[in-house]
């Protein structure tokens, strides 16, 4: 009894190792790149994309003996992307079904990582991206309807959202609104932006459409999350000078410090000219910190004053004079590079 159940352990583990090696298998490159999309230009791979209009026609595309399978899979993964132009409603469920689970054959060495490996003709990512295209225009046309009947209604349908591609179409409506509506999305968003930090990209766009300094200056203090980047990166580009110069101010002044290193970041390029902004930031190299930030935002792409007060601060040992020398030491490195290339 003894010697059979050690024998069917040692089957089980077998299976088991055999298993992980075939999958371990699975990820080694099969294909070499330029070989694979030699073989698709052998074909015409336009005339059969336009052929298919089921997924029998698929299912018979990838079946093609007298087609190399680089050349099958760019075929289905053309035929994918063209649906983006379609509605959801044009397209059969059984086809998004077929691409969704498509399993890719053709497997090339990835450009960063030349042992693993990653499908040429990405199908199921493909499809993934025209259904997240559905939603979002779907989401667009639900938003302009609400914003035309009750507008801050939007705030909760956002917050109700877990899908990035919904919520980017309630976004992309907010931003064609009209001011009245996208006032009254900002009022119920800023009353609610403390508590909900999530609120945050949709705050930036309101901000960015009113030109509110309020709402920017309540988005500097309760702002939160992967959305506040690109949040004041929106609002720089909308902004004036004199505008982002003053909010810059308040941020540095009285914004959360990760809130103001953000702002730095994101305004100092527009503002590296702006002899106010640049004293300013020279001041904060002391801070223990926005001090770093200051450094790094000081260190890109300096005029002949800003290298100047820099070199000025940087002779001694304080940790100003520290934080000086490493912009310094920055801006030489980045010039470096740029010799040598």
């Amino acid at each position: 009894m003894r010697t059979h159940a050690l024998s069917a352990a040692l089957l089980l583990i077998s299976g088991l190792l055999n298993n992980a090696v075939a999958q371990d298998y699975a990820t080694v490159p099969n294909w070499d790149r330029s070989s694979a999309m030699a073989a698709v230009r052998t074909v015409n791979v336009d005339a059969a994309v336009a052929e298919i209009s089921s997924l029998q026609d698929l299912e018979a595309l990838q079946n093609r003996s007298d087609w190399p399978l680089p050349a099958r899979e760019a075929a289905i993964y053309e035929f994918t992307r063209s649906l983006a132009a379609l509605s959801r409603d044009a397209v059969a469920a059984n086809v998004m079904s077929y691409l969704n689970s498509y399993q890719a054959q053709v497997l090339v060495a990835h450009e960063d990582h030349r042992d693993a490996a990653v499908p040429l003709f990405n199908i199921r990512g493909a499809a993934a991206g025209i259904e997240n295209g559905w939603l979002r225009a779907e989401s667009a046309a639900e938003a302009r309807l609400v914003l035309t009947q009750s507008p801050a209604e939007l705030v909760s349908r956002y917050l109700l959202s877990r899908h990035h591609g919904q919520r980017s179409g309630y976004l992309d409506a907010l931003a064609e609104a009209s001011i009245p509506a996208v006032q009254a999305v900002q009022t119920a968003a800023l009353y609610q932006l403390g508590e909900s930090p999530e609120l945050t990209r949709l705050v930036a766009v309101t901000a960015v459409v009113t030109a509110d300094p309020d709402a920017a200056r309540r988005l500097l203090m309760d702002g939160r999350g992967a959305g506040i980047a690109p949040a004041l990166a929106s609002l720089a580009a909308e902004a004036g000078p004199r505008e982002t110069a003053t909010l810059l101010k308040f941020a540095i002044a009285q914004a959360p410090a990760g809130n103001a290193a953000l702002a730095i970041a994101a305004w100092w390029p527009a503002l590296s000219r702006d002899a106010a902004t640049r004293q300013l930031l020279l001041s904060k190299l002391a801070d223990p910190v926005l001090g770093s930030s200051a450094a790094l935002a000081l260190a890109q792409s300096p005029d002949i004053q800003t290298i100047r007060e820099l070199q000025l601060i940087a002779a001694g040992d304080s940790i100003a004079a520290r934080r000086a020398q490493l912009a310094l030491k920055i801006n030489r490195d980045d010039l470096t590079g740029e010799v040598r290339k």
